[in-house]
């Protein structure tokens, strides 16, 4: 194994012993690898492919294979708790604890797994550790720099096409997720799928995203000195959601949410837009193309259009999958099924009018489902679930009907032969409303499920109890695609187009926020370790190469546009703070070669303010904190740095 390869395995424990004594950047993160369809994550086997000279270790008792060539095949199977490691077709370890490490001066692919149509190849380190307690099966991490890991993250996350600015607020918005506190993973810190942060690897990395990472080093979105939860979408609609309407608690007691972010809450793009709140205006607002910073989405307005048997069948699966979530009230059991549709009512909307409570009227029953995902899932259409909650629902009753009911009404016999009460309602004019299919062979009907083999059975029936006509059809029209908190992707697209820089976007999408570093703690040490915090400076004007805005007043959006550009080319200032709560004798620091020895007799404050914008450069800079010397072993001090405007 090489020399600079024992460094970063030392270096990765190390960080990670130092970041569960507080919240610090990961410089190196463990990724959790799913397979080719991202459905699983645990493993009885796997085949790695070299690209450079590599070695295997077993890190339980330090067995170790060296100089493995390029282009090699090593292939790993776990069988009652040991592995068993095969080298291009020959078995050269076997009995192995684990876990096993294997560490390349390349690339490391792997065989079965598929990203973008070929075997995965990942930078840095492969490790395999055992995940159940029988251990039969084994996680597959990636483990690698942070930085690295973000350049197979964001241009699957973002298209390059959105340009520099954009994939830079993607970057920064990536970095602060894969920052997040977290207790789901047990080997990990992330994983590769949608459920976390899409990553694929050196397969994904692109020349512009890259920079967006590189140039973007070290800097976070921060909300009171702390890292936010920094939460997107690919299409807002051009409203943005609460986070408590979409990931809040909900209480039962009082129907409402709580567990609010005050940097995630609901913004609009366009400023003369009057926020839509009675289901007439947002029919309206989701029939017609708003002008706002998405509008280029494909998915800015949508309609989805469901047969009512269809949605009825696919609502007899949905609504028990979200039950055993405790999503659907009553609990919908096994047994249960929605025959009859008559309604699709949202009963509670979020800011954005975002649907976070919908009730479904049907005349096998009546059932509400509560949040926005358990929503989605619910009115699935074929694989896929509803693009947002921003909708709402029209009933629809198709020509075919109407003429039925016509030419019943035109046949008094036959109406007086179905047994329909008259329509003694005063408040409907048109009496013809309730006559649909009125003949007695279309009143119900018990069909055989083509798709089971059981005796399970779906009922059709075309007229309620009181014979008025079910609808033919439900038509869903809406805005958006994903949950729709924080920022817009696609508006972060149409921003950075029109030269907007990255620190307007995000504080266009995260109220109240500031750019910065994270906190890093310095203490006394016995290694003379040195305290490092690596950070690019753009320029002082993060906008000064994106490129032009268009002045032309004849576009709607114009005076919101040169509001955010103007505030992209503010000047901007670099604050080092120092948390002097533990006031040590003496601290002494560079910002990259300028040296600093402050006495601290003479300051009491909480928190001390340098303006250190003199000492940068463009590009990387370097602020390094030697260890507090022999007299302050009991304290610790912690730095930033604030970027303000």
């Amino acid at each position: 194994m090489k020399f600079a390869a024992y460094i970063l395995i030392i270096t990765a424990f190390f960080i990670n012993t130092l970041q569960t004594l507080g919240a610090e950047e990961k410089e190196v993160i463990r990724v959790g690898l799913s397979n080719s369809g991202f459905s699983s994550f645990e493993f009885s086997e796997t085949t790695i492919l070299t690209t450079a000279q590599s070695s295997l270790n077993d890190m339980a008792n330090g067995a170790q294979i060296k100089d493995i060539p390029a282009n090699t095949t090593i292939h790993i199977r776990i069988l009652n708790g040991q592995y068993n490691v095969t080298i291009n077709t020959k078995e050269v370890l076997k009995g192995a604890k684990g876990p096993i490490l294997i560490v390349s001066n390349g690339k490391l692919g792997l065989k079965n797994h598929s990203r973008q149509g070929s075997p995965a190849y990942y930078r840095g380190m492969i490790e395999l550790k055992t995940t159940d307690k029988n251990n039969q099966k084994f996680n597959i991490i990636n483990v690698l720099d942070t930085q690295t890991y973000l350049k197979g993250v964001v241009p699957k996350e973002m298209p390059v096409s959105f340009g520099l600015n954009a994939l830079k607020a993607q970057a920064i918005a990536a970095r602060n997720y894969a920052n997040r506190p977290q207790n789901v993973y047990k080997n990990y810190d992330i994983c590769d799928s949608t459920a976390c942060q899409v990553y694929y690897g050196a397969n994904g990395e692109n020349p512009l995203s890259d920079r967006a990472v590189d140039e973007t080093r070290g800097v976070f979105a921060l909300y009171n000195k702390e890292p936010i939860l920094a939460l997107y979408s690919s299409t807002a609609g051009g409203i943005t959601e609460d986070y408590e309407s979409v990931y809040g608690t909900f209480n039962p007691l009082n129907t409402t949410f709580y567990n609010s972010k005050p940097y995630l809450k609901s913004v609009k793009d366009n400023n003369s837009l009057e926020i839509p709140k009675s289901e007439e205006e947002l029919k309206k607002f989701y029939s017609n193309s708003v002008p706002s910073f998405d509008i280029k989405s494909p998915k800015h307005r949508w309609k989805v259009d469901f047969d009512r048997f269809e949605l009825e069948e696919t609502l007899s699966k949905t609504l028990r999958e979200q039950s055993l979530k405790s999503l659907v009230y009553p609990a919908f059991s096994e047994n249960d099924k929605v025959w009859g549709l008559e309604d699709i009512k949202v009963v509670k909307r979020g800011a954005s009018g975002k649907a976070i409570d919908v009730e479904i009227h049907a005349m096998s029953g009546t059932w509400r489902v509560k949040k926005e995902l358990g929503i989605r899932r619910v009115f699935k259409k074929g694989k896929s679930i509803l693009w947002s909650g921003n909708f709402v629902v029209e009933k629809n009753v198709s020509e075919k009907t109407a003429k039925t009911l016509e030419n019943t009404l035109s046949d008094t016999e036959n109406t007086k032969n179905t047994g329909i009460p008259e329509n003694k309602n005063p408040e409907n004019n048109n009496s013809k409303a309730i006559f649909t299919y009125s003949k007695p062979e279309n009143e119900g009907s018990i069909i055989k499920n083509p798709e089971t083999s059981n005796t399970e059975e779906i009922k059709k029936v075309y007229k309620n109890r009181l014979g008025m006509p079910l609808p033919d059809s439900f038509t869903f029209i809406g805005a958006g695609f994903g949950h729709g908190v924080g920022m817009s992707q696609y508006g972060a697209g149409y921003l950075s187009a029109n030269g907007v820089g990255y620190d307007a976007i995000l504080k266009h999408y995260y109220s109240g926020i500031t750019l910065g570093t994270m906190p890093k703690t310095v203490s006394y040490n016995n290694y003379n370790q040195n305290y490092v915090l690596n950070m690019y400076v753009d320029t002082l004007n993060t906008a000064a190469t994106s490129g032009g805005i268009s002045l032309s007043d004849k576009n709607p959006l114009h005076k919101e546009l040169l509001t955010l550009y103007n505030v992209s080319n503010q000047q901007s200032k670099y604050i080092l703070n120092i948390d002097n709560e533990k006031r040590p004798a003496g601290l002494e620091f560079y910002i990259n070669d300028f040296h600093f020895t402050p006495d601290m007799k003479g300051f009491f404050g909480k928190i001390l303010k340098m303006d250190i914008t003199k000492y940068l450069k463009k590009g990387e800079n370097t602020i390094t904190f030697m260890p507090l010397n022999a007299a302050d072993k009991d304290k610790t001090v912690s730095f930033w740095v604030e970027i303000e405007k």
